[in-house]
């Protein structure tokens, strides 16, 4: 199957469903060889073959290593500029107008926003667990092939280069499977013979960390970490992983589960504005819900969701927070002059600027009217993005004109991106309920995590925290672990 000369670099990655099943998906490295002209493959001596297949394997992941580098390093930048956007409330008023008066779901949770700037933080300390999404983009510039109009362009001297999805900055899913992932890879280098190249993943320990010091921060050893859940939660072990990793570096800190609904019928704040629920005062809430309108059934959970911004415990995320992670303020964010404006330095406006692909407002107006013509002539080069987290959301192709035409007065709920372009390798598939194997084209995405910890303006706590590599094959435009239609992985570095 192998050539015995050659050692494939293979990856075993977890694909976990919702069903009570687990699959393993076998991803193989596959290497691609620039064309010679005038030159037929068989005029290459076997040697040649193989020292071209060497030097090209090692091409590839050393400019792997590059990205993952790139990618960790601009972490910091993003997790300062999330929340620099959000303490400053007009800037993010103008931004998101078009958004709120097309999105109900965004509408209400900028309302909370603005109760909260005009009555008054009752705590200044916030945590940010954020997660900044990558794709390698071969595409050499998909921005000069739609509009024209936006400053988030690809930069020419970057034929290859890491392109930011998204941002995540509520309820990142999958943190605790991550870091087990790499564990398994490891060994099964080992018993393949392979040096082990898969870096360490502190994301769990990060993620526990900077909920133990927001605990230290508020300054009560009585008062406990409270995870806002779904009532009906399918990804419970991801976030058992977390509650024991915290007891595990501190077992003096007891960790509660509330949905949003037993917030607002257990909880209450007293005069200081302290929260206690079922009794308990609650130093840190730590959102794995309330990043989708489901979350919100009727008005008591909006109701549950106010008070906890209004009261004193420290909230992860914000509504603030939450808000900078809005597709439509990652568009805003590419416009000329923004990121200057919040940003120290040109070196960090230069890192953040270097990630974005092309990103388009569909606001009313002629800059609007002018991209979404752009679109429709070309819907295979473009994602419709809604205002929306938790994957599966995203609109691609055909669908992306159905939706602009039946819909276009009301088009400001989303934004335009350039669809990126990233390298695919064919890899092969083993499911448990299959014996047979068969040949699929997969797409890594890699995601950085942030831990950022500050009071009001000042950064306590501003760090890189580990990674996120999930493959999905390239039959589903959308979609992640959980859908069933993605993989946990590793990066395997040089």
């Amino acid at each position: 199957m192998y050539s015995p000369k050659i050692k494939p670099l293979t990856a075993f990655c977890i694909l976990v469903g919702t069903q009570p099943r687990r699959h393993l998906l076998i991803s193989s490295l596959v290497t691609t060889m620039a064309r010679l002209p005038h030159v037929s493959e068989h005029e290459f001596s076997q040697d040649e073959v193989r020292y071209l297949e060497r030097e090209g394997r090692d091409y590839c992941l050393a400019h792997g290593m590059k990205l993952f580098t790139a990618a960790r390093e601009v972490q910091t930048d993003f997790n300062l500029l999330v929340h620099k956007v959000s303490q400053d409330f007009e800037f993010t008023k103008k931004a998101l107008l078009s958004t709120v008066a097309a999105d109900p779901f965004t509408s209400r949770l900028f309302d909370i926003y603005k109760k909260v700037w005009e009555q008054g933080n009752a705590q200044s300390i916030s945590l940010g667990i954020f997660r900044s999404d990558y794709m390698i983009d071969t595409s050499g510039g998909l921005h000069e092939k739609c509009c024209s109009c936006s400053a988030g362009n690809n930069n020419a001297a970057d034929p290859i280069y890491i392109k930011q999805v998204e941002i995540n900055t509520i309820a990142l899913g999958g943190i605790s499977f991550s870091c087990l992932v790499p564990n398994m890879h490891r060994y099964l280098l080992h018993l393949m013979g392979q040096e082990n190249k898969v870096p360490p993943n502190p994301a769990l320990d990060e993620a526990a960390d900077g909920l133990i010091k927001a605990w230290e921060l508020y300054g009560s050893t009585s008062a406990v970490i409270m995870f806002v859940v779904q009532p009906d939660e399918v990804n419970v072990y991801d976030q058992r992983l977390l509650q024991y990793r915290i007891d595990e570096r501190n077992n003096g800190i007891k960790v509660t589960r509330r949905s949003l609904t037993d917030i607002f019928n257990d909880g209450k704040t007293n005069d200081d504005k302290s929260l206690f629920v079922n009794g308990l005062e609650v130093a840190v809430a730590y959102f794995r819900a309330g990043y989708t309108p489901k979350d919100y059934p009727t008005e008591k959970e909006w109701s549950a969701r106010l008070t906890l911004e209004l009261s004193r415990c420290i909230k992860c995320p914000t509504v603030a927070h939450q808000l900078m992670g809005t597709k439509k303020m990652q568009q805003v964010l590419s416009d000329p002059g923004v990121l200057e404006r919040f940003l120290p330095d040109k070196e960090s406006v230069d890192r953040v600027r270097r990630t974005f692909t092309g990103l388009y407002t569909l606001d009313l107006g002629s800059e609007g009217d002018h991209n979404m013509e752009c679109c429709l002539k070309m819907v295979e080069k473009c994602v419709l993005k809604p205002q929306r987290e938790g994957g599966g959301n995203n609109i691609y192709g055909e669908d992306i004109r159905r939706t602009l035409l039946d819909n276009s007065q009301n088009r400001s709920q989303y934004i335009l991106m350039d669809r990126i372009q990233p390298e695919i390798n064919k890899n092969v598939i083993v499911r448990q309920e299959s014996t047979s194997m068969h040949p699929a084209d997969v797409i890594p995405e890699l995601g950085i995590v942030g831990i950022f910890v500050s009071r009001g303006n000042e950064v306590l706590l501003n760090k890189e925290g580990g990674y996120l590599v999930r493959t999905k094959t390239t039959e589903h435009a959308d979609g992640g672990v959980f859908a069933g239609r993605a993989a946990f992985d590793s990066p395997y570095m040089v």
